[in-house]
């Protein structure tokens, strides 16, 4: 299942401001990008959040350049994601629920959505990528209270 530009806005609608500006821009799709800027503006929150200046204690170490090939491959790994089909990871019944679960994927790295089944007597479907439900699986499995 793809994301439509209307769910990206629905889903951008939905998110408080911290959680919205905690997002990174650059990990985006394009339509998701374009959403996200769209409800940025539509808040009259900042492009770019503040930033502090920070003093350097030691120098940078100079970063590995990567061999050409390796940046093919990578590039290549990242239109794979970009368009991955998405899957359920969990439903829920209540959005507090589905949204404490999105928050716990969301802390472990593994990008997810909502999506509000709730007309169609679905609930909240989590969302992740294919290639990361299992993996989300462990993760709310692990956090999950006793």
């Amino acid at each position: 299942m793809k994301l439509s530009v209307e769910d990206f806005k629905r889903l951008y609608a939905e998110m408080p401001d911290e959680e919205l500006r905690s997002l990174d821009r650059q990990e985006l799709t394009e339509v998701a990008r374009q959403c996200y800027d769209a409800e940025l503006k539509r808040r009259g929150l900042p492009a770019e959040p503040a930033r502090r200046t920070l003093q350097t204690i030691a120098a940078p170490e100079e970063p590995e350049e990567i061999a050409p090939e390796s940046e093919e491959v990578l590039e290549a790994a990242v239109e794979q994601e970009e368009e991955e089909d998405l899957a359920p990871a969990a439903i829920f019944t209540l959005r507090v629920d589905a949204k404490a679960a999105r928050a716990r994927l969301q802390s472990a790295a593994i990008p997810a959505f909502l999506e509000d089944d709730t007309l169609a007597g679905g609930g909240f479907r989590l969302l992740v990528a294919a290639s990361y439900v299992e993996q989300a699986h462990e993760v709310l499995r692990a956090t999950q209270p006793a």
